[in-house]
């Protein structure tokens, strides 16, 4: 079952637009993503919609066998998505990659998942090939009364610290 989003709403992937401006369009396919970054913030925008269809067409054909999209619907399903953080984004002419993380929620904990997520562009259309682990640049601690990472626009002391 993949969540369906209003337009209007602020998405998910946090790029500051609304989620009929950024990545609905993609997901939809009425665009195609023209960089690697566009591509990358649909796909986490698609894996909070548990849209595994989205994210098997995005990957590479060539990689899909790879991939156990059974798997990764569960795990996108029980997961409350906190957001995305981009560190970095690159493209030559036909390969690019995006380093950064996203956080999720389960019943167990908040996790980081920091990626550096290899693309290849294919007859016009940008493809997820495979990431790595990723090590994202230090940054400050979190404090209580900062801004929650979620993107609630609650301090940290009454958002996430407390769940």
């Amino acid at each position: 079952m993949s969540l369906v989003l209003d337009s209007q709403v602020a998405c998910p992937c946090q790029s500051g637009q609304t989620f009929g401006q950024c990545c609905a369009p993609f997901i939809t396919g009425e665009q195609i993503p023209e960089t690697p970054g566009q591509l990358m913030r649909s796909r986490y925008t698609a894996y909070t919609q548990a849209n595994m269809d989205y994210l098997e067409q995005t990957t590479q054909p060539s990689m899909r066998a790879r991939y156990d999209f059974d798997d990764l619907k569960k795990w996108a399903q029980d997961s409350e998505w906190l957001g995305l953080k981009i560190y970095e984004e690159s493209h030559e002419e036909d390969s690019g990659r995006v380093c950064f993380t996203a956080r999720y929620r389960q019943q167990s904990g908040i996790f980081n998942h920091s990626e550096d997520s290899q693309f290849i562009l294919e007859e016009g259309r940008w493809y997820f090939v495979h990431g790595k682990e990723y090590t994202p640049p230090a940054e400050k601690s979190l404090g209580r009364n900062d801004p929650c990472l979620c993107g609630s626009g609650k301090k940290y002391k009454k958002c996430c610290m407390n769940k």
